[in-house]
């Protein structure tokens, strides 16, 4: 190999040999490399690994301060919290398993509770609520104007004209019926400002009152019991509703017949012994002359009590008809009762 000649001068390389071969210096620049690669390498690592470490830093600084803004926000989420999240997955998870065999255990036994009871309450609700109805739609201004006006009812013999007996007779009702105290009947006066009613027609008046209203009280209260009873009764226990209706139009028909059997036998003890359980008090009973016989002879009471029983009559014909078993409404009571029982079979395999 061929050498090349390098200038010399006294501040060169090559002064001291100027016919110095550059092949000569290759190992030496050579072994000067080696020697010097590990330390460039590590040097280069190291930037690296301090670039890296930059780079990390960065971000935990970036992730801190992600958190200290959720943390300002009120969305950081303490520690443990994915623990807890998935203890509360869990038992989320246990409990909805318990609630879907539970109600996969009481659709197998898809027996409603007190059956028995229920259809008992709304058999009995039935004639209450009718004999209830009656009683109100009796209490009413326009059933009074028909008695005042019908042929036979007997004229007031101590001066009451019928537009009288309508103003005088509709306070009555109406008193029976609000809340007003009891002046509202003991400051009615004629025109020439005599009282209409005595203390003794107030006090027994009110004493109607009383008994309207808890009748009322608790004949609703009974029948909001057997609304509640009806729950679950039509999917579970088809035609239930149904029959119970129907038998308490019958025991409607039962009570009103049984009355009316009384009522035709001995009206008087009838009405006697009514109001002696009602008004114990001994302050129903008036002369001929006081207003409340004036106005509410005893052919009002009779009358009313007829219309009463129409009422029921109507009211039961309606509900026997509507529940009569006919073959239609048999046959869908045991197709619902038939596709329930397939699904309790399906259910415990």
């Amino acid at each position: 190999m061929s050498s090349t000649s390098r200038p010399q001068g006294e501040d060169t390389p090559w002064a001291e040999s100027p016919e110095q071969d550059w092949d000569n210096l290759l190992p030496a620049v050579s072994q000067e490399a080696a020697t010097n690669a590990p330390e460039a390498r590590r040097s280069s690592d190291e930037r690296k690994a301090s670039e890296e470490q930059g780079a990390a830093g960065i971000r935990r600084d970036a992730a801190a301060a992600g958190r200290e803004g959720h943390r300002g926000n009120g969305l950081l989420e303490p520690a443990g919290h994915g623990e807890t999240t998935r203890q509360n997955k869990a038992q989320a998870q246990r409990g909805t398993e318990a609630r879907a065999t539970a109600a996969r255990d009481a659709a197998i036994e898809d027996r409603p509770r007190a059956l028995g009871l229920r259809r008992a309450l709304i058999t009995i609700a039935v004639p209450l609520a009718t004999l209830m109805l009656g009683v109100r739609a009796i209490a009413t201004p326009a059933f009074l104007w028909l008695e005042y006006h019908r042929p036979g009812f007997p004229k007031d013999s101590f001066g009451f004209s019928t537009d009288d007996r309508m103003t005088y007779g509709s306070y009555g009702l109406e008193y029976v019926l609000n809340t007003a105290p009891s002046r509202y009947l003991g400051d009615l006066t004629t025109p020439d400002g005599q009282s209409i009613f005595t203390p003794a027609e107030v006090s027994h008046m009110t004493d109607v009152k009383h008994v309207m209203l808890w009748a009322l009280v608790g004949v609703v209260l009974f029948c909001l019991v057997a609304l509640v009873g009806m729950k679950g009764l039509r999917r579970r226990a088809p035609g239930a509703i149904r029959k119970s209706i129907f038998w308490g139009a019958w025991l409607t028909l039962v009570v009103l017949v049984v009355l009316g059997i009384f009522g035709a036998l001995g009206w008087q003890a009838l009405f006697t012994g009514f109001h002696e359980v009602f008004f114990s008090g001994g302050n129903w009973a008036f002369r001929e002359s006081d207003s409340l016989i004036r106005l509410f002879p005893e052919q009002f009471w009779v009358d009313a009590a007829v219309g009463i029983a129409i009422f029921g009559v109507v009211v039961s014909a309606v509900l026997l008809i509507s529940t009569w078993p006919t073959a239609y409404r048999r046959q869908r009571a045991l197709k619902a009762a038939h596709d329930r029982q397939e699904i309790r079979d399906r259910l415990s395999r």
